[in-house]
């Protein structure tokens, strides 16, 4: 019985129950004190009383068949049993699971954002690694910064029952960071609290809101988990707000974003030489120039060389492994490659980067079985991230697997809608979602979506992007201006390109064998 009343609070049958019964009683005392002064019938009141009965199921069924959204009126999601603890949850979500959103920055100068997004990214890095919990991705979570939605919306956006919100207020070496986990259902608080601590203590600040987190939701550390949460990157604090800066450029994913990064992460080693994850943020930098932006092999072998000097000061670091597999993936280094991808995965099996750099290291080689195992962890991992779910269904279709490829379009299509709700202008988003409704059918909207990503960006990716669509549609010379375009403009994955089915449709053509031959 009291799973059933929490249910009939949680749909808000309780509230308007009382709300109805409230303004009935007004309404009635309403009709007393006027109707007979307006010379209605005397049985009008008796009426208004039996409309008012008929009424109140009424009100009540639609309370618990309905819900008031800010994007309109819905049917509330129904509850359902876990299997794991037999509690009731809402459909679809994880038993624990959570969204970090970025910190507000209550710093006086307004000019902490950076730090703001480093320490909410740092928390879901670490909650991210503790079995048992879900948790949504930075990309995911980032989207509502800023927002004026509700939790209860922003929980049923990202489909998770709990957001952990908080603020920065930054002085000098002084800091005060203040956390509160949120129940989404109810917008209750679960856990807050404020910390006054000197600025060297940051590390300690993010590892005790995990915690607590992990204890809000009744949960244990494994002794490996709880040594990895504990692990101090640097001792050099300013070496720490500089990757913390080139985190949120590097995120940008653009040219200028990835200049300056470098820039970041090459001032957090030169005041950190033993600073093992600003060396693989530099790596990953100069692999993602490499592929979209300038295609010198100087630049992929100060990728090589980055990504090893990371190794070297952190062989136990799965972050790093990953960093070094994308760096070697375009390399003639293949099994090596591999095996750092592998290793990656061993030491943080929650790794999404170590999945998708795979899969998509699988692609380029021909390796479709292993992209397609890769992309489906990618997935299990972050499945609020469509980019995994866009390419499964690219090779399913490859692969010729025509139920699995509908299935992962439909997944796609989900969180990509979803996507598009907070962040419109997602010009990757837009091409994945436009190819996958083309191909359902769906051409109108397709197309609308094909020509907003076209005009969003552009840069190599991006038209690089659109002409896989032109492609697939059959719009041969409009793939091929893309694509040359593309080139032009730094893109460098020649592998890709060769592999890539979405370019079946060009792959004998004059043009695209003359792009091949020139690289």
């Amino acid at each position: 019985m009291s799973g059933y009343f929490e249910e009939l609070k949680r749909r808000k049958v309780v509230q308007v129950c009382i709300a109805y019964i409230v303004g009935a009683w007004v309404l009635l005392q309403v009709a007393d004190a006027t109707f007979e002064p307006l010379n209605l019938p005397p049985w009008s009141t008796t009426l208004v009383l039996w409309l008012l009965v008929l009424g109140f199921p009424v009100a009540l069924f639609l309370a618990w068949a309905l819900e008031v959204t800010p994007q309109g009126i819905r049917r509330t999601k129904k509850r359902r049993k876990s299997i794991a603890t037999g509690k009731s949850q809402v459909a679809g979500q994880a038993e624990s699971s959570i969204a970090v959103l970025p910190f507000a920055d209550m710093s006086p100068d307004k000019d902490q954002d950076y730090f703001c997004e480093g320490m909410a990214e740092e928390i879901i890095n670490s909650l991210a690694r503790i079995q048992g919990v879900k948790v949504a991705s930075r990309t995911a979570s980032f989207q509502f910064k800023d927002t004026t939605m509700g939790i209860d919306s922003i929980g049923e956006q990202l489909n998770v029952n709990t957001v952990l919100e908080g603020s920065v207020r930054k002085a000098g070496d002084q800091l005060r960071v203040t956390a509160q986990l949120i129940k989404v259902e109810d917008g209750y608080h679960i856990w807050s609290e404020g910390f006054d601590r000197e600025l060297k203590d940051v590390f300690g600040i993010q590892k005790e809101i995990a915690e607590n987190v992990v204890k809000a939701f009744k949960l244990s550390l494994s002794p490996d988990t709880e040594k990895s949460i504990e692990q101090q990157p640097t001792h050099n604090i300013e070496a720490y707000e500089n990757y913390l800066r080139g985190r949120r450029h590097f995120f940008q994913f653009s040219d200028e974003g990835w200049k300056r990064a470098r820039e970041d992460f090459s001032r957090a080693i030169d005041l950190d030489p033993d600073y093992a994850l600003a060396y693989a943020g530099l790596a990953d930098c100069f692999s993602f120039i490499y592929m979209y932006a300038d295609s010198a092999v100087s630049i992929r072998l100060q990728a090589e060389t980055n990504s090893r000097l990371a190794l070297q000061l952190a062989p136990n670091s799965a972050l790093v492994h990953a960093s070094r597999g994308l760096a070697l993936s375009y390399s003639t280094r293949q099994d090596d490659a591999e095996k750092a991808f592998e290793r990656a995965i061993e030491l943080d099996p929650m790794l999404y980067d170590a999945y998708y750099y795979h899969g998509r290291h699988a692609f380029t080689k021909g390796k479709l079985e292993l992209a397609a195992a890769q992309f489906e962890k990618a997935y299990e991992v972050r499945p609020d991230d469509y980019q995994a779910a866009a390419l499964l269904a690219q090779v399913y279709r490859a692969l010729g697997q025509d139920e699995k490829r509908d299935d992962a379009r439909r997944r796609t299509l989900a969180v990509i809608e979803r996507r598009l709700e907070t962040s419109p202008d997602d010009a990757r988003a837009l091409c994945f979602g436009s190819i996958n409704l083309l191909e359902d059918g769906q051409t109108e909207k397709g197309m609308e979506w094909l020509e907003r990503a076209r005009n969003t960006r552009p840069d190599a990716l991006n038209l690089y992007n659109v002409a896989c669509v032109y492609s697939t549609i059959g719009e041969i010379e409009e793939a091929l201006d893309c694509l040359e375009k593309s080139v032009r403009q730094g893109m460098a994955e020649v592998d890709w390109m060769i592999n890539d089915s979405d370019l079946d449709n060009v792959r004998d053509h004059p043009r695209f064998k003359a792009l091949l031959a020139a690289r």
